[in-house]
């Protein structure tokens, strides 16, 4: 019985070698994933502080912009004017007659050089579009 019991221990030896030291190797492998969760975790937390602080920033610089610019618009006439000069065509359009001349109105704007087109557009979104237009931009 003792050679049987030598040969038995002899290949359980390894094989419980292989076996513990595969066990040793998990738990070194699980250690080192959960440092790298730690690690992705702290990451992710990192970037959700700095878009945080990024949008709180953003939303003062549009606050600060949003004062100036009610100040400003409190002594200015430019809103109205620009309310004015769009609302003409659709009034005229109601009126007998009026609706031929926004036509060679607009005939005539059509054969404006392109740049003086895209000034006129520009200075339209000056005073109305910036407002929505920054409303709709994200911060980061």
């Amino acid at each position: 019985m003792g050679v049987l019991s030598d040969i038995v221990s002899g290949i359980g030896k390894p094989v419980s070698d292989y076996f513990n030291r595969r066990q040793e190797l998990k738990a070194e492998q699980y250690k080192l994933d959960s440092e790298e969760r730690v690690k992705m975790h702290e990451l992710k937390m990192a970037e959700m502080d700095r878009h945080i602080e990024l949008k709180r920033q953003g939303l003062t610089a549009d606050l600060n912009w949003e004062m100036e610019f009610a100040r400003q618009a409190s002594s200015s006439w430019k809103d109205e004017y620009t309310l004015i000069v769009v609302s003409i065509p659709a009034v005229l359009a109601f009126i007998p007659g009026g609706s031929d001349i926004v036509s060679h109105g607009f005939d005539a704007l059509e054969k404006t050089p392109g740049w003086y087109q895209l000034l006129l557009l520009t200075l339209f979104m000056a005073t109305v579009g910036i407002r929505y237009w920054r409303r709709t931009q994200s911060d980061t």
